[in-house]
């Protein structure tokens, strides 16, 4: 379906808006698809070897599991790290404050005055930690966005399954309104982020919290039936490092036998009446490009409000790099959180 085409099928409902953001891709060079059936390989290779652990005992998936966190936090690691000249990190809420429900982060800007926060929820797959590239990001976001950034962290799967996760960034989003009932905040989440955020933010909307100001997705997963063609295309061709069966897997770690539909997991399927504006960045090159589009469709249907910029060919996540097109994303992105703040 061509980009016209998708415009034309949300112009009837709320306000739901296509960019295309860069020239359509051509076909991949031979580099890349080298690189990505070279990554795909690995994946599976990981996959093969979590199989044999799972199977082996709940010890061995533990330690298991353990290193393959530490090879990640490795792996995803800034070449040059830069996060004090973006941000400056701080040490809990502030004086005289309680402290948060789950282990948490804060990040300021430097060179500027926080306009208003933040609410942060890292991805990783349901099962890592945030990576120091994703730390990284967090700074950049505070420094460009000029806000304070709260990100809080979570309980991991496959030893915590949802909807643990969800609980504590709810928890977290509980205690965000009764420590600053009046501040503007803006909720901003990547990758499988996404998915927590977005059922916490269901949940507590149903619960009587307030929604907050806006809401800013990157890459997101919001559906783990795995039901998006672009997850099975992108595996099949190769134009991705990453493969189904990959999601797959920790998909199935995460719902722990729930339904992959279950809208507490997949946020996709659950009720998105009264949420705030929204933006979401998206590339056709990521696995989960669909997701972002069936999300549209989602949001076009109970009237609301929902700019979706598309790139051409970058990566999953792709603003954790330091390329043209990553701080292309991080300044759209963040103009669209100040001037949520500032409404």
């Amino acid at each position: 379906m061509s980009l016209a085409e998708i415009a034309d099928q949300f112009v009837a409902g709320g306000r739901v808006e296509f960019r295309q953001m860069d020239a359509p891709a051509g076909l991949q060079s031979a580099w890349r698809r080298f690189v990505n059936r070279t990554m795909q390989a690995i994946v599976t290779r990981t996959m093969r070897a979590t199989l044999r652990a799972e199977a082996a005992g709940p010890e061995a998936l533990a330690a298991h599991t353990a290193r393959q966190r530490r090879i990640h936090e490795r792996f995803d690691a800034p070449i040059l790290p830069r996060l004090e000249a973006e941000a400056v990190r701080q040490i809990g809420p502030g004086a005289g404050l309680s402290s948060p429900p789950a282990p948490s982060e804060w990040f300021a800007p430097r060179k500027a005055t926080p306009r208003g926060f933040v609410f942060y929820v890292h991805g990783g797959s349901f099962i890592a930690e945030r990576s120091p590239k994703i730390t990284e990001l967090v700074a950049r976001f505070a420094a460009a966005a000029e806000a304070r950034v709260f990100a809080p962290s979570y309980r991991l799967a496959p030893e915590h399954p949802c909807p643990a996760a969800v609980d504590d960034i709810l928890a977290a989003w509980r205690w965000f309104h009764e420590t600053w009932p009046d501040e503007p905040v803006v909720a901003l989440a990547e990758s499988a982020g996404a998915a927590i955020l977005l059922a916490a933010l269901q949940q507590g909307r149903d619960e009587g919290l307030p929604l907050p100001s806006g809401v800013v997705l990157l890459s997101p997963w919001v559906d783990l039936s795995l039901q998006s063609w672009s997850v099975t295309v992108a595996s099949l061709m190769g134009t991705t490092p990453y493969t189904m069966e990959s999601l797959a897997l920790v998909a199935r770690f995460y719902l722990d036998g729930r339904p992959g539909t279950d809208p507490i997991a997949s946020p996709l399927f659950g009720d998105w009446s009264g949420f705030p504006p929204m933006l979401i960045h998206a590339s056709r090159g990521d696995i989960l490009y669909d997701d972002a589009v069936r999300l549209a469709d989602r949001i076009r249907e109970v009237g609301g409000d929902l700019t979706v910029r598309l790139w051409s060919d970058e990566t999953h996540v792709w603003e954790r790099m330091r390329t043209p097109k990553a701080r292309q994303s991080i300044e759209l992105a963040a103009e669209f959180i100040r001037r949520r703040l500032d409404a």
